[in-house]
C-alpha cells in the first residue's frame, strides 16, 4: 500500500504542476477540470488524497492492440505514437504509420 500512496502523491503533485501549462491534459490524461482542482490544492491535501484514496490514480491509456504496437517501434517512433494517442488519434490508417515507419 506504500508504494501506491507514494505514486498517487508523485503523480498528483506532477498534475498539479502541469495544471499551469497548456498542455496538461494530454500529459496527464486529466481532464481540465480536475486539473484545475488539483491546481487549488495544498500539499497537505495531495498528501492526505494520495494515502486515504486506497487506489491507483493512474492508469494506462492503451488498450492491448496499441500496447503491442509501442512494443514493435523503436527510438523516438515509441514518444510519437504515444502522443498520437493520447491526442485522440485511434483509426487504424493514421496509426498504421508509426508501425511502418
Amino acid at each position: 500500500m506504500n508504494d501506491i500512496i507514494s505514486i498517487n502523491r508523485q503523480f498528483l503533485i506532477m498534475a498539479r504542476d502541469a495544471s499551469k501549462a497548456r498542455s496538461g491534459e494530454l500529459l496527464t490524461g486529466l481532464s481540465r477540470g480536475v486539473l484545475d482542482r488539483l491546481a487549488q490544492m495544498t500539499l497537505e491535501e495531495i498528501e492526505a488524497m494520495a494515502r486515504d484514496i486506497g487506489i491507483s490514480v493512474i492508469s494506462l491509456r492503451l488498450n492491448e492492440v496499441e500496447m503491442e504496437r509501442l512494443m514493435a517501434l523503436q527510438g523516438l517512433q515509441k514518444a510519437a505514437y504515444t502522443m498520437a494517442i493520447a491526442a485522440g488519434v485511434k483509426s487504424q490508417n493514421q496509426t498504421r504509420a508509426f508501425t511502418e515507419a
